[in-house]
């Protein structure tokens, strides 16, 4: 073997061991963002006095906290007139493209839509404007030109964290694109990220919990179906076309529900002829703002429910709800809220409402 092929032998070792010695590096400080902003020294309130409980999906929710099925609701695939202020690299995985001859992205954008139909998360696409120095929404129909765009994925909701391998399929399909209008592209390695979605999921299932409140008749008795819409309606419910009547904000976000107990809808057309043994009222806590007040108001209302049905409002053995009993969801509540502000996920923040979907 000549001096030269030793030589070369000798460089490309050092070549080598330079990018191991690297790529372990980034791992490690990537290791180190993603623990610094997922995993909190906070206890689990959910589990310092009982086992979590975790619902099936069609299982009432009484009056305690627990975590929420994953399945209970899962977001679709979805762009709306806003989502380019929403791209958030916190939540989403980001690949950013800069091209010398601006372009819309509306053909990727398509392509990325039919690639994400059945992953069950949101794809967003948006450039940026420098008259406005915003970044705004484009693709299908934008009818702008940008040289500068950012493709985003949501890497997890409520259906879960995304895959690796639809991570690598979304960054390719982006990719291609890029390098068909001589782009350059740069985002997170896939495998990076993926390990990014899976802490994102568990911080999410930890604190996706809900408050539930049951009013129940006494001795076998019920409740007039048109009792129940008088009285929610006097508290400013709206019964809606899927049988829950909502309580909401002045910005029309949903606060709490108030839903049958028993497994039957309140369907309005049906509400004259409805009986029912009990009402549970419902607060999603990581989707409302301001959860305290909320859960405070909801109380309030299953109170005055329960002084104008003569019921009861019990626990999920059918226990009077005691004042110890609501200082302790209450405590528990400040909890999970306090963790989710640590998380920098807070409740009914725009964040919040896109991974809680």
């Amino acid at each position: 073997m000549s001096d030269l092929q030793i030589s070369l032998l000798v460089i490309g070792g050092f070549m080598i061991a330079g990018v191991y010695l690297f790529n372990w590096w980034q791992e490690r400080q990537f290791r180190r963002r993603t623990e610094h902003a997922f995993s909190r020294e906070h206890d689990d309130v959910l589990l310092q006095d009982a086992p979590t409980q975790i619902a099936a999906p069609d299982e009432r929710v009484e009056p305690k906290m627990h975590i929420q099925p994953a399945a209970a609701a899962a977001a679709r695939p979805n762009v709306g007139t806003s989502v380019a202020a929403m791209i958030d690299p916190v939540i989403d995985y980001v690949v950013e493209v800069g091209i010398r001859s601006a372009a819309d992205g509306a053909d990727v954008h398509e392509e990325l839509l039919a690639l994400a139909a059945g992953w069950d998360k949101p794809v967003q696409v948006a450039g940026y404007d420098p008259g406005s120095g915003e970044w705004r929404e484009t693709g299908i129909g934008s009818g702008r030109q940008y040289s500068q765009l950012r493709f985003a994925l949501q890497m997890a909701n409520r259906a879960g964290c995304v895959a690796q391998d639809q991570l690598t399929a979304f960054r390719d399909a982006v990719l291609k694109w890029a390098a068909r209008n001589q782009g350059e592209a740069k985002c997170l390695n896939a495998a990076e990220a993926h390990a990014t979605a899976v802490q994102l999921d568990r911080f999410c299932a930890n604190v996706d919990i809900a408050i539930g409140i049951n009013v129940m008749a006494r001795d076998g008795n019920s409740f007039a179906g048109t009792k129940i819409r008088a009285l929610a309606e006097s508290a400013g419910l709206i019964l809606g076309p899927n049988g829950v009547f909502y309580a909401r904000s002045d910005h029309g976000d949903i606060l709490f529900t108030l839903d049958n107990h028993e497994p039957v809808p309140f369907v309005p057309e049906q509400m004259k002829t409805v009986f029912t043994g009990g009402i549970t009222f419902l607060l999603e806590v990581p989707r409302v703002d301001a959860a305290l007040r909320v859960f405070d108001a909801m109380l309030e209302t299953a109170g005055n429910f329960t002084a104008a049905l003569d019921g009861m409002l019990v626990d999920d053995n059918r226990s009077a709800l005691s004042d110890g009993a609501i200082e302790k969801i209450r405590r528990q509540l400040e909890g999970v809220l306090a963790k989710m502000e640590a998380g920098q996920i807070a409740a009914g923040s725009a964040r919040a409402l896109r991974l809680f979907s």
